[in-house]
This record gives structure tokens, C-alpha cells and sequence, in this order.
């Protein structure tokens, strides 16, 4: 039967003599708390529970397991303490927890030697090893790690992430600094300056608990901080030719002495400016807890945000352009049947502009889609067939305008692509088409920068003014075209499936100062060896 909190604070106050058994949870948590290899239970959290242990009368009883299987076990009242648990709002929201720490933890990131990581900007697109820890999941649901791309490799202890890292299965590695500064030796591997979560380090009580355990464990933890340690003193008898060097040797020990006084007194102002230093730390720490409050909080602010967006591009694609589709069958059978001239003028004009609210809305839910896309998956592609294959969707257009188009490519130009580069074509050539005169050329050339291939998209228009040309992958930006069809998106959607491929897109003027000619740069396709 378990004791209850009430009768051990009673048994200790009034000296009983029989122990009260007291239940603790133990998980792996090295050096803090943990199981060694015949089974007992050490650490620094122990070692202070053991303490605690002797001056109440308690017995302690120590039950392994994992660190969900512990705080179930706590939950349900089958252990009493469960030690080195982090002072954080979701464990005091179901715990009772102390409130003296006696130690502060957080989460440190390791990578290996001349990797040429050093901070947390270069951890975008690398790989990083984690053991599952409240540090992995802080590092995670940060705002600023959410806007980088990671690959994550869970791990079984931080000492196969230690092993992940030194062996470069992963760039980098997240450890808590406890287990840290007791290893890091034992690898090949550096700690880049970045600190995650600081955390203070308590003990759990269940939620029915009585409060003055608690209050007890915290009185306990702070009598031991100030006592003083009490040296161990050997005795020894000198032989007797000793007393002879001793008195010869009396005034160099004086001399020594004063010596030791005099570093000892250089020794505590040095400790006494560490004090001052640790005390401004803490400071920091707790500011900074402060602060990643506040950015949770504009985390989950950032997602609702998100969620609305992807519900009005929702109502773009199904519930705008459905009634927009509608008219448009209407208008073209009225037209069919209509033949009064000044009403069919007027369908004409219905009709034009129902086709530019179409192309609008799907231009708009096209851009809302991939401004939504963190990445892209690839594949290679061939960026000649992709061409020819943009071109004879474009026939008609060409057709209506007697527009060539002279594109003769000499070998295939395999890149690693997603099927949206065809979008990118399509709205360039598009362009390029809309903008000439009839019965001019647009050329198209494939040209070889050793890493990547340019596409050039050349045209014979009147050209785009140079004021104008940083603005043109804006939204809603049309350069004050007069008379020619257009959202003003096309080109916005071209910038952003390009940034999804980590390529480059720009503008420049034809040859001699005449037409347009867009530039597009894209990643050759990856040699395997």
C-alpha cells in the first residue's frame, strides 16, 4: 500500500522509526539520472534523493522504465517522485513540480569537424540527428527553424547521434549540453554557439499529491547549496627523522602559507565576478524563455494565418470559377443563336471580360498554391522536349499572328526539374507572343554555363522600359500595356516556381536595344556515378 504524503511528512516530524517507502521513478538521462549496468539507480538527481532520503527517514524504491512509461506511472499514482523532469507549462499543468532547480539544462548542437557549420543559418538542408527530447521539440516548432528546410534522423540516445554525426551519416546533431560536456571527447565532433530551451531541471510529484513533499524536496535542496563541505581528515605519524626536515623546513612553509592566502584571497574575487556573471545569465535565461513564449504564440498566430489563406484559395478555385464557367457556356450559345448586331457586340464584350475573371482566378489559385509550397520534387527532365513540347501548344496563337518561332537545339539538355518549369515556358512564350507584332520572330536558345543551362526567350516586341523592368514579377504589374489581355500574375507565378527550384529568372533587352529577352536558369541534371 502506498504511503500517502500527509503520514510521511507526520512519521518524519515526529522521528518514527520505520522507514517510509517512497516509490521513484527512474529513466535513462545520463548524467542527471539514470540506470548503470548491474541496475542501480545513480546520478545527480539520485545522489540529492538519497540525501533527502537519510535525513527524513524515507526508503527509497526505484522503478525503471522509459520517460513516457515514468510520467504515465506518475499519472496514475504508482511511483511518488520522478526526478530531472523539465520545469516546463505542460508539466505543470498536470504535475505538482518543485520550484529550487538543481540544475539548469538545454539543448546544445554538435557537428563534425570541418563541416563549415557554424551557426544556425548554415543548418538549412542538412541533415540533423535527434533523440526525442522537449530540446529536439522546441529546435522543431521554432519560427525561425520552421521557414528552413531539414532532413531528420530520429535516433535511439544521444549516443548513436554522437556516432551519426562523427561517422557523417548527419551534418549536425542535437544533444542535450548535460550529456554533452560529459562525451564530447569521446568523438570527433565541435559544438557550434547555439543554445536551445534553456530548462530548469525539477522534480514531479503527482497532481493529488500533498504540496509540502514538495516544499519539503525544495527546503532540502536549498540547506544542501549552503552548507559547507566538510573536508576529510587523515591522520598520519611522521617517522622521526621527519622532525628534523619539518623544523628546518618551518619557514619555507610559513612562507608558503602566506602565499596560499594571498592566491586565495585573488581566488575568491575571481569567484565572486563568476557569481556576478552566472546571476546575469540567468537573467538572460529567463528572458529568453520569455521571448520564445511570445514566439510560439506568433507561431500559432502565423498558422492560422495560413489556414485562412488556403481557405480562400479554396473558394478560388471551386466556388469563383464554377458560376464563372457557367456564363461562359451561356454567352457562347447566345451568341450562336443571337443575330442582332449591337446585342451580339455586347456578348462579345461580356465574353471578353468573363475570359479575363477566369484567367484572373485561376491565375490567383496557381499563385496562392505554390506561395503555399515549401518544395518541390524532382525529377530529370529533358528541357528540349519540354520546349517543343510548349511550343505546339502555343501553334494557334502563333498561327493567328504569323509569328515563328526558331528554336534548333543541337543535344538534349537534361535538368532536374518539376512538371511545373512547363508553366514557366508556357507564360514566357505566352508573353513573348502576345507582345509582338505580326509577323515577327521569337528565337529560343539553349545555352551551357557548366552547372546549369540558360534558357534565352527573345522576341521582337517594342521592349520594356528600364524603369519598369524590376517591378515586372510583381503581382498586378502589367507595365502599362494598353489593349492586350493580361492578370498582371503571369509572371509572378513564373518568379515563384523558379525560386522553388533554386533557379533565376530575369529580363534584359533584345540584341541592338530591341524586343525583350527573358533569361532562365536551371540546375543541370545530377550525374550518378
Amino acid at each position: 500500500m502506498l504511503i500517502t504524503i500527509s503520514s510521511l511528512l507526520i512519521s518524519s516530524a515526529y522521528g518514527d522509526s520505520h522507514s517510509q517507502v517512497i516509490k521513484v521513478g527512474v529513466y535513462q538521462n545520463e548524467p542527471l539520472i539514470s540506470l548503470n549496468e548491474d541496475g542501480t539507480a545513480e546520478g545527480l538527481y539520485i545522489e540529492i534523493l538519497q540525501n533527502i532520503a537519510s535525513r527524513e527517514g524515507w526508503e527509497l524504491e526505484f522503478v525503471p522504465g522509459t520517460m513516457d512509461q515514468s510520467l504515465k506511472r506518475l499519472e496514475n499514482g504508482s511511483i511518488d517522485i520522478l526526478p530531472a523532469v523539465p520545469f516546463v507549462p505542460e508539466m505543470d499543468e498536470k504535475f505538482i513540480l518543485t520550484t529550487e532547480a538543481a540544475f539548469t539544462d538545454w539543448g546544445v548542437v554538435y557537428t563534425y569537424k570541418g563541416s563549415g557549420i557554424s551557426s544556425m543559418s548554415d543548418l538549412g538542408g542538412k541533415r540533423i540527428a535527434y533523440h526525442d527530447d522537449i530540446f529536439f521539440e522546441n529546435f522543431d516548432s521554432s519560427p525561425g527553424s520552421s521557414n528552413i528546410n531539414y532532413t531528420f534522423l530520429e535516433a535511439r540516445d544521444y549516443q548513436e547521434v554522437f556516432e551519426l554525426v562523427q561517422n557523417r551519416e548527419a551534418d549536425a546533431g542535437i544533444i542535450a549540453r548535460s550529456y554533452g560536456e560529459m562525451h564530447e571527447d569521446q568523438y570527433d565532433v565541435k559544438r557550434i554557439s547555439f543554445v536551445i530551451s534553456p530548462t530548469d531541471m525539477v522534480f514531479a510529484l503527482p497532481e493529488n499529491a500533498d504540496t509540502d513533499l514538495s516544499l519539503l524536496i525544495d527546503e532540502n535542496i536549498r540547506n544542501m547549496s549552503s552548507e559547507p563541505e566538510e573536508p576529510e581528515l587523515t591522520t598520519w605519524e611522521s617517522p622521526g627523522w621527519l622532525k628534523f626536515s619539518v623544523g628546518i623546513g618551518g619557514g619555507l612553509l610559513l612562507l608558503f602559507v602566506i602565499l596560499s592566502l594571498t592566491l586565495r584571497n585573488k581566488v575568491d574575487e575571481k569567484t565572486y565576478e563568476l557569481n556576478s556573471k552566472n546571476r546575469e545569465l540567468e537573467v538572460e535565461i529567463r528572458e529568453r524563455k520569455i521571448a520564445e513564449e511570445k514566439l510560439k504564440q506568433y507561431s500559432l498566430d502565423l498558422k492560422h494565418s495560413n489556414e485562412l489563406k488556403d481557405l480562400f484559395t479554396d473558394i478560388l478555385r471551386h466556388d469563383l470559377i464554377n458560376p464563372a464557367t457557367v456564363i461562359k457556356g451561356y454567352v457562347e450559345y447566345l451568341m450562336e443563336v443571337e443575330g442582332e448586331g449591337q446585342k451580339k457586340e455586347a456578348l462579345k464584350a461580356i465574353e471578353r471580360n468573363n475570359t479575363k475573371l477566369i484567367s484572373l482566378i485561376e491565375n490567383a489559385a496557381n499563385l496562392a498554391r505554390f506561395e503555399n509550397m515549401d518544395e518541390l520534387e524532382f525529377e530529370t527532365m529533358d528541357l528540349t522536349s519540354i520546349l517543343e513540347e510548349v511550343i505546339d501548344n502555343l501553334e494557334q496563337k502563333l498561327d493567328e499572328k504569323q509569328i515563328r518561332v526558331e528554336f534548333h537545339p543541337e543535344e538534349q539538355y537534361p535538368a532536374d526539374v518539376n512538371a511545373t518549369i512547363e508553366d514557366v515556358f508556357l507564360n514566357l512564350i505566352g508573353n513573348s507572343i502576345k507582345y509582338s507584332p505580326a509577323g515577327t520572330t521569337i528565337i529560343i536558345d539553349v545555352d551551357d554555363l557548366e552547372d546549369a543551362w540558360e534558357v534565352s526567350i527573345t522576341d521582337q516586341g517594342e521592349g520594356i522600359p528600364d524603369k519598369d523592368k524590376p517591378f515586372i514579377f510583381d503581382r498586378f504589374k502589367r507595365v502599362h500595356k494598353v489593349n492586350v489581355k493580361g492578370s498582371g500574375l503571369g509572371l509572378a507565378i513564373v518568379k515563384r516556381i523558379m525560386e522553388l527550384h533554386e533557379g533565376n529568372v530575369e529580363v534584359r533587352d533584345g540584341p541592338d536595344g530591341k524586343g525583350t529577352s527573358f533569361k532562365v536558369t536551371l540546375q543541370k541534371a545530377k550525374v550518378i556515378e
